[in-house]
């Protein structure tokens, strides 16, 4: 957890910084100075994630395009229905060019852990698609890209949802939280 949050602090940062400062350099020393020292067998161990995490952090920026301003960072959306209100913080928001002309906008999720991702992970991934359900209607824009940026691997997982899939996702949701509604209720009733 510290590794992840210390890199995601330091990319948020980095987006932050006027555009002549968002440097590879730059990047690197926000993830140096924001390290979170927590959780770790030792120092030496830690030491070890630090100096990954900084390598991490100045890779992934050294391919980025400091002028290309996001939308928005950490970003909070939130939409609602009849049955469900839900709310997340999206990573990185992108406006990009759209298929049909025109621009869309793009969910960025960084991913941290070693496990390696496949396109499924960013289609199946209910977060995901509810951050772009929620953008959208929060900013009046089409969202239907989700992206997976891995940092160890350097891999960019997306996916393009069609409306049809969007309101899937949002239909697993609302049943989740029936599912949930009903188990905390039955739990209600066995109380004295």
């Amino acid at each position: 957890n510290s590794l992840g949050a210390s890199i995601h602090n330091a990319l948020a940062g980095w987006w932050r910084l006027p555009l002549e400062q968002r440097t590879v350099a730059a990047a690197g020393r926000l993830a140096d100075r924001g390290w979170i020292d927590e959780g770790f067998a030792d120092q030496a161990q830690s030491a070890r994630q630090r100096e990954r995490a900084i390598a991490m952090v100045e890779g992934y920026v050294a391919g980025l395009d400091p002028a290309d301003e996001p939308v928005g960072v950490e970003r909070t959306v939130a939409t609602r229905t009849d049955r469900i209100a839900v709310s997340g913080r999206i990573d990185r928001l992108d406006a990009r060019p759209a298929p049909s002309g025109g621009t869309e906008l793009v969910v960025v999720d960084y991913k941290t852990g070693r496990h390696l991702l496949s396109t499924d992970d960013a289609r199946s991934s209910l977060p995901l698609a509810l951050y772009a359900l929620a953008a959208g209607r929060v900013l009046r824009r089409p969202c239907h890209r989700v992206e997976l940026h891995h940092l160890p691997s350097g891999q960019v997982l997306a996916w393009s949802h069609s409306d049809e899939s969007l309101a899937r996702h949002l239909g697993r949701a609302e049943d989740i939280a029936e599912e949930c509604a009903a188990a905390d209720e039955a739990m209600r009733e066995g109380l004295p």
